[in-house]
């Protein structure tokens, strides 16, 4: 693990406690395994099929990085408004960038509904869901050229 690179970070897991500790930013994982470099100094390498969410942050905590798994309404940050299902059956609602160029083959990056005080962003690992579904496009641009199109005086007509 590179130390310029790490970063703050809480580990949920699925069927373990939670781990505090730094986290490479590229999240380059050897062999499946994440490496973790705890508080106390030891690096510990977390097999990868255990972690449920990635939490990069300014401070640990026990408690999960959102108070609610879901949207009162439909959410106004611009992106994909998603809805995913991990391997232990919860579900969580959340927004995520409508840019193709920004995925990761390993890793979903994601914006729960009200996301935790402190918390920077948040990566699921591919692995950690069964089921991923598009709820909707909030902000599109395709909508925001058809409405200037109708908004446009007919001069010529």
């Amino acid at each position: 693990m590179s130390t310029g690179s790490a970063k703050k970070a809480m580990i949920y897991r699925f069927e373990r406690e939670t781990l505090a500790g730094f986290v490479d930013s590229s999240l380059e994982t050897v062999s499946g395994q994440l490496p973790v470099l705890t508080p106390s100094g030891v690096l510990q390498n977390v097999p990868l099929e255990q972690v449920k969410v990635i939490c990069f942050t300014r401070d640990w905590g026990d408690s999960l990085p959102w108070q609610r798994n879901h949207y009162a309404v439909r959410p106004r940050q611009q992106g994909l408004w998603v809805r995913l299902k991990f391997q232990d059956g919860e579900l969580l609602e959340a927004t995520m960038a409508n840019n193709l160029s920004l995925l990761d083959p390993a890793f979903v990056a994601i914006s729960p509904p009200e996301m935790g005080a402190g918390v920077q962003r948040l990566l699921v690992p591919r692995q950690a869901l069964v089921g991923f579904e598009v709820l909707g496009v909030v902000g599109s641009p395709l909508k925001k050229a058809r409405e200037k199109t109708q908004n446009q005086l007919s001069m010529f007509d």
